[in-house]
C-alpha cells in the first residue's frame, strides 16, 4: 500500500511540474526568438524537443532526491538535495513549493514523520506562507481604473464590488491579506485573466502565479483549470481579450 501511495505521489508532482515547465519554456523560447517586439514563428517541434528534454531532467533529478532523503532522513540530506533542486535553471517558485509539498507527504507515507528532514520541512513551510504577496500592477492607474470598469460593463464582477478592493488586489501587497474578487464569470475565464495580464504585461512577473490566482479569484485547482483549457482560449475568452488589448 505504502508503495502505491508513493508513486501516486510521484506521478501527481510530475504532472504538475510537466504544466510549469510547458508554461516556462513556451514563454523562454517565444521571448527569445522575438525581434522587436513583433512575433517571430519559432518551430512547435523546437519547444516540444526543449519541453521534453526537460522533463525528462525534472523526473530523474526528482526520483534521485527523494530517495536520497528517505534513505538518509537528516537537516543535513535535506538542505544539499533541495538547494540542488533551488540551483536548477528553470526551477520556479511554483515547482519548489509543489516538489516540497510533495516530499513532505513522501516522507509520512516512508514512516519518516518524525524524522529531522520531515520536520525541517515541516518548519521550513509554515516560516514561508506568510511571506507571498499578491500581483502588482506596472502599468497606468488609469489603466487599471479602466479594466475594473470594463470587466463591471461586461458583467464578467460582481455589480457591487468596489474599485478599491479590486486596487488592493493588485498592489504587491501580502496574498494573504487580499479578499477574492466576485467574479460572475466561468472559473476558466478568470484564471485566464491572469495569463493574459501576465502576457499583456500589465503585472510584475510572479513565480507564484497559481497560488495568487487561486487567492485573488477563490478558484481552487488553478493548475487543473489551466490545463483543461490548454493551448486554446476557454469558452467567452474574446471579452478578456477585447477587453485587455484596448486598455
Amino acid at each position: 500500500m505504502y508503495k502505491v501511495k508513493k508513486q501516486n505521489i510521484l506521478m501527481m508532482l510530475k504532472f504538475l511540474i510537466n504544466q510549469e515547465l510547458q508554461i516556462f519554456h513556451t514563454k523562454e523560447i517565444d521571448n527569445k526568438y522575438s525581434i522587436s517586439g513583433d512575433k517571430f514563428v519559432v518551430s512547435e517541434d523546437l519547444k516540444k524537443n526543449r519541453i521534453a528534454e526537460r522533463i525528462l531532467h525534472w523526473n530523474t533529478l526528482i526520483k534521485k532526491s527523494f530517495d536520497y532523503v528517505v534513505n538518509t532522513p537528516t537537516k543535513d540530506v535535506l538542505k544539499t538535495r533541495l538547494k540542488l533542486i533551488k540551483q536548477t535553471p528553470d526551477c520556479t517558485d511554483s515547482i519548489y513549493e509543489h516538489i516540497t509539498d510533495a516530499l513532505k507527504g513522501y516522507l509520512e507515507v516512508s514512516d519518516l514523520g518524525s524524522s529531522e528532514a520531515f520536520i525541517d520541512l515541516m518548519n521550513s513551510k509554515s516560516a514561508k506562507t506568510d511571506d507571498i504577496n499578491t500581483f502588482k500592477w506596472i502599468k497606468e492607474i488609469s489603466q487599471l481604473e479602466a479594466l475594473f470598469n470594463k470587466l463591471k460593463v461586461e458583467g464578467l464582477i460582481d455589480k457591487d464590488y468596489k474599485l478599491n478592493n479590486f486596487k488592493s488586489t493588485l498592489n504587491g501587497g501580502l496574498l494573504e491579506e487580499v479578499e477574492p474578487i466576485k467574479f460572475n464569470c466561468s472559473k476558466s475565464l478568470s484564471v485566464y485573466l491572469y495569463q493574459q495580464l501576465d502576457i499583456y504585461g500589465f503585472i510584475a512577473i510572479h513565480l507564484k502565479n497559481n497560488k495568487v490566482i487561486q487567492k485573488i479569484t477563490g478558484v481552487k485547482g488553478v493548475a487543473q483549470v489551466k490545463n483543461n483549457y490548454g493551448d486554446k482560449a476557454p469558452k467567452d475568452a474574446i471579452l478578456i481579450d477585447k477587453i485587455i488589448t484596448s486598455l
